[in-house]
């Protein structure tokens, strides 16, 4: 799975603790442990999306443009996840082109069933998340155990 969902709900979070000062990627970057090039290349996603706000230049940096409560975490996912997301690595069986003689019905097959079961529940992944906004992830990050809490009914 891409890092990119993950990198943007860090990204996000940290952002909403730093209002309303600006944030320069490179501190994103320390923050997450990772490459500043790639915290940019989902800051520029979630910029052109208007989450946030971006300055270039000496004082520049980022700043979060809407609430955490207005940022549903499904709209989040489907942006840095996108649905045609290839499943080819997942699966076992020879490839389309494979002009293999002597094919097994499974090793046939294989490669259409998975992706039908892959693509369901993916789809069900989805709709999971598009349950919940930042604001709930956050309330998590304070209060471990409050998205099983509402799974269990509790």
């Amino acid at each position: 799975m891409k890092l990119d969902f993950s990198v943007a709900v860090h990204s996000l979070l940290y952002l909403d603790a730093h209002r309303p000062n600006k944030v320069a990627s490179r501190e994103l970057a320390q923050s997450l442990h990772l490459n500043p090039v790639m915290i940019r290349n989902i800051l520029s996603v979630l910029h052109k999306q208007g989450y946030l706000i971006g300055t270039v230049g000496k004082n520049g940096g980022y700043q979060l443009e809407k609430l955490l409560g207005d940022i549903n975490l499904g709209d989040l996912y489907d942006l840095t996840i996108p649905p045609s997301l290839s499943y080819a690595r997942f699966i076992t069986g020879p490839s389309k082109n494979d002009e293999q003689v002597n094919k097994s019905a499974i090793a046939a097959n294989i490669s259409e069933t998975l992706t039908d079961l892959f693509t369901v529940a993916d789809r069900q992944y989805r709709a999971y998340y598009h349950r919940y906004t930042m604001a709930d992830l956050k309330e998590d990050l304070h209060h471990h155990g409050t998205f099983l809490a509402k799974e269990a009914g509790l």
